[in-house]
Parts: structure tokens; C-alpha cells; sequence
């Protein structure tokens, strides 16, 4: 059911901003994203060739490259710029604009598949966008520093990336297997993160018993099963609907962060996740 598979997605990507913040402390950024699609790519293609053999481990001809286009842009790029704006910003400001997704889905749903937002679709957005403002207070930021505006292009261009990659996907009828489709989209980009952690990386890498637990889960939940639960929620519902969803993400990572590390729940988190939920809510209806 797609409002299982968001759920679960919910669960994989919006607990998750916990648990890297926590395995940051142990390596570098760039480090930390090769390791975990590495892991990611390595384990699912380990499992698949032994399950159903090499050639799963590859979508069918004629859609890899497409395949390998949709991770590169929903992957790639997006973990690429995000880390990027994250070295010039604070991570609530890369938070926000990476959330904005589900505007972005709906303008480059109209200008390359020609589908129209009605208000029954705007009104879901404008909620949970009232409530990432007031999660993240955007008019309290500074907007005009050259590290702001570097950092807020990065994050946007993630984010158009990410959005882009969906609308792909979400037009094309694959014939691959969806765990095939999973695998072509993380191996190209383990490999782009691969690379730019060799090129970028400035830290060492502390190893420790939390970082290799961080590691282990961030490959498999929310990278293989996040993206698997995401492909299938996109196979049967509009980006935007399937991003809109997305927004109670930060929400939960917020609230965990709060649960987990100590930080205070306050009056803006609960107001901000009554928003999110009213919007998610009625997107799926819609």
C-alpha cells in the first residue's frame, strides 16, 4: 500500500537525522555518505546475486541507463549538494529547502509532464510548508551572506535534483524488478560518492562500535529499504502527493532529536507536526 511504504520511508529517512548526527561525531561527511551507499551497493548486490543470481543484479536492457540516471539525480546530486550546502550553512536552512520538494515536483510536473496542480493539491503544500517555517523560522536566517546564499543554492539544486529524479521515474512503466531498479540506482551513485570522498574528505575516521552500528543501519534501512519503499510509493502515487507525505520527515527528526539527545520539545515542534500531518493527510485523500 503506498501510504505503508511512505510511512515506512517517514520512519527510514526522518529517524535517521539522529543517528548520522550521531555518527558525524566518529568521521567526515563525504566519508560517512561512500560508506553507507558503498555498504548499501555491496550488501544488496551480495544478497541479490546469491539469491537470484548476477543478472539481478542489473535492470533488464534498455532502462539502465535510465535506471542509473534516477539514482544519480535522487542520490547522487541530492546527498552531494546537501553535504556541500551543509559545510556553508546550518543544517536547519538544508533541512528546509530540501523539503520544499514538494513545490518543486508539482512546477516540474507541469513544465515536463504537463500535469496541472488544482487547489485540492495546493492546499495540502501550503500546509506543510507553514509548518517547516514554523519548525525552522526561515525569517529568523541570514539570507545574504555569500556562505548563505552558496549554501541555499547548493541545498535548492540538491533539491530540484531529487525532484527531478522522482518525475522520471514516476512517468516511465519499468519492467526491471523492483530490487534490480533499487540496485541500478545505488551502485553509480556509491561510486560518485566514492570519488568525491577520496577528492573531498578533510577528516579521519575514529573507529568505534556506535559508528559501525550507524553505518550498518543506515545501509540497509534507510538507504536499501528507504529507497525500495520510496520506488513504490512513486509507482502508484504523483510525486507531489508521495513528496507532500515526505514532510512529517523533519518533523520526526526533530522530535527523535529531542527523545535522544535531550533537546527540548517545545510549542513550534507540536504546531509544526499537527500542520505537516493536516497536509500529509490530505494529500492522500486528494
Amino acid at each position: 500500500m503506498p501510504a505503508a511504504n511512505l510511512a515506512f520511508v517517514v520512519f527510514a529517512w526522518g529517524g535517521n537525522y539522529t543517528w548520522v548526527k550521531l555518527g558525524l561525531d566518529d568521521m567526515g561527511p563525504w566519508s560517512f555518505n561512500a560508506a553507507r551507499y558503498g555498504l548499501a551497493a555491496i550488501a544488496l548486490g551480495l544478497w541479490l546475486a546469491l539469491r537470484r543470481g548476477p543478472a539481478a543484479l542489473l535492470p533488464v536492457r534498455g532502462e539502465r541507463a535510465a535506471i542509473a540516471v534516477t539514482g544519480l539525480l535522487q542520490v547522487g546530486v541530492m546527498t552531494a549538494c546537501s553535504t556541500l550546502s551543509l559545510t556553508r550553512v546550518e543544517a536547519s536552512r538544508t533541512v528546509l529547502i530540501a523539503y520544499t520538494m514538494p513545490v518543486w515536483s508539482m512546477l516540474f510536473g507541469a513544465a515536463i509532464a504537463g500535469e496541472r496542480a488544482g487547489r485540492p493539491a495546493l492546499l495540502p503544500a501550503v500546509l506543510g510548508l507553514a509548518g517547516l517555517a514554523v519548525l525552522f523560522s526561515p525569517w529568523a536566517m541570514d539570507w545574504t551572506t555569500r556562505a548563505a546564499l552558496e549554501g541555499s543554492a547548493l541545498a535548492l539544486v540538491g533539491t530540484w535534483a531529487w525532484a527531478a529524479g522522482a518525475l522520471l521515474y514516476r512517468r516511465r512503466v519499468w519492467r526491471s524488478g523492483m530490487w534490480s531498479q533499487v540496485s541500478g540506482q545505488l551502485g553509480p551513485s556509491a561510486i560518485v560518492m566514492v570519488v568525491l570522498a577520496a577528492l573531498l574528505e578533510t577528516r579521519t575516521t575514529a573507529p568505534t562500535a556506535q559508528l559501525a552500528a550507524i553505518l550498518a543501519w543506515n545501509a540497509l534501512v534507510p538507504t536499501i529499504l528507504g529507497f525500495r519503499a520510496w520506488a513504490n510509493a512513486l509507482e502508484r502515487l504523483p510525486v507531489s502527493t508521495a513528496s507532500q507525505v515526505l514532510l512529517l520527515s523533519p518533523v520526526l527528526g526533530v522530535a527523535l532529536s529531542a527523545a535522544v539527545l535531550g533537546e527540548p520539545i517545545t510549542l513550534a515542534l507540536l504546531l509544526a507536526a499537527l500542520l505537516t500531518l493536516a497536509g500529509s493527510l490530505l494529500a492522500l485523500r486528494n
